[in-house]
């Protein structure tokens, strides 16, 4: 049957050491004072990253003894396994200032400073990274497929610049798990974006400083700024764009950015293709850089992205919301090692083949399952010989 593509426009993460490693640890961090769970805290050391998910929780596996964790508005906390294994929970300190006044003035110069100083704060010559990719499709809120990439990737440069106009990455798979489920009578194929897509999106750091009005806010630990911006006019999908960037006072470097592209999704008109029509009602995406300490100079350490795409049903198609995420994470930067590209770097992402490794997936233990994810992995394996319902795609 042939199939009707939709696309959504548009989406962690690590390197994986398999000598020589101390037994990996799961732990969660929050904060002391009201002890929520803290996401996105880096935890690192010299060699390895991990990240946390949004219930403050992390997994973490090196051959060093030391761990550090680090959030942007919370002190520094440096330690290492020994001093954490008996603990279940890790309590950040904030530094926040707790105000939420705005202040006008300075923005345009602090962030102009901080466009100037691009090539001394990142790497702008190529470099090589290991990375692990995360990639969640929902439909009307049930999960329909996961996809886990290991990889390792060759850039020209961090960013486009006008030196390196296209900035072409090449990235090679070194492990990969997917797997996906539709009933046989939806006809909707929902496209995942490209390798190249995705590395364009991750590192989108640029705005047009005299299209966007510019607020400083202060409800950020003293060592940052906080620059909000919003369009001035709205483009020609009638959306305005809105977002932040941090700044790091000590160097000026851009630490995090924020972009959401959409804020009145009711006037974005809907796309066809075939008998399908569909529109883009929300897209959102955070980026984080790092500062590698043996070279000096910043990496992107993790980037997500969040879509949601409206499918307008029909006699032959149901109406359906679909909800698109990925999560991008670095785990080793700066590398030595080439990537030796086995891939479309156009191609979309879940059409990529790569052979299922039950060892490393097992293994591996800074990209874990959630429970909602095993859930998933259970209805896919109850119903994989239901082929009179169910077409399954994947890897293992």
């Amino acid at each position: 049957m042939n199939k009707i593509i939709v696309f959504g426009i548009f989406f962690l993460f690590n390197s994986f050491l398999i000598m020589a490693q101390k037994t990996p640890i799961t732990k969660v961090v929050a904060d002391k004072s009201s002890k929520i769970p803290l996401d996105k805290v880096s935890v690192y050391n010299e060699k390895d990253n991990s990240l946390t998910n949004e219930e403050g929780v992390f997994s973490f596996i090196s051959d060093r003894d030391d761990i550090n964790f680090s959030l942007i508005g919370y002190e520094d906390l440096k330690t290492s396994l020994q001093q954490i294994k008996n603990q279940d929970t890790i309590f950040l300190q904030s530094k926040m200032v707790e105000l939420d006044e705005v202040v006008v003035g300075q923005e345009l110069a602090m962030l102009k400073k901080a466009y100037a100083k691009l090539k001394e704060n990142y790497i702008l010559e190529p470099y090589h990274e290991n990375f692990f990719l995360r990639c969640v499709l929902k439909r009307d809120n049930e999960l329909s497929r996961l996809q886990d990439i290991y990889g390792k990737v060759s850039r020209k440069s961090i960013f486009k610049t006008k030196s390196q106009p296209d900035n072409k990455c090449e990235v090679e798979v070194l492990n990969m798990r997917k797997v996906g489920i539709s009933e046989k009578s939806d006809i909707v194929y929902f496209k995942f974006q490209s390798f190249e897509k995705l590395f364009d999106l991750n590192t989108l750091i640029f705005i047009v400083l005299d299209k966007f009005e510019l607020t400083q806010q202060k409800n950020i630990a003293g060592d940052y700024l906080k620059i909000n911006f919003v369009s001035k006019e709205p483009n020609t999908m009638g959306q305005k764009t809105n977002g932040h960037f941090v700044i790091n006072r000590a160097d000026y470097a851009i630490v995090e950015t924020y972009f959401d592209f959409y804020d009145d999704p009711e006037k974005v008109p809907y796309s066809k293709d075939g008998k399908a029509e569909y529109r883009t009602s929300s897209f959102k995406r955070t980026t984080n850089y790092k500062k590698n300490t043996s070279v000096g100079k910043y990496y992107l350490n993790n980037a997500n992205s969040d879509v949601k795409v409206e499918l307008l049903g029909n006699e032959k198609i149901k109406t359906a919301i679909y909800d698109y995420s990925t999560q991008y994470f670095v785990t080793n930067s700066f590398i030595a090692e080439k990537a030796k590209s086995n891939l479309s770097m156009d191609k979309d992402i879940f059409k990529v083949k790569y052979p299922y490794s039950e060892q490393f997936w097992k293994s591996q233990n800074q990209l874990p399952l959630t429970s909602e994810l095993k859930d998933f992995l259970k209805k896919v394996s109850d119903n994989k010989e239901n082929k009179k319902e169910f077409e399954i795609v994947g890897n293992f």
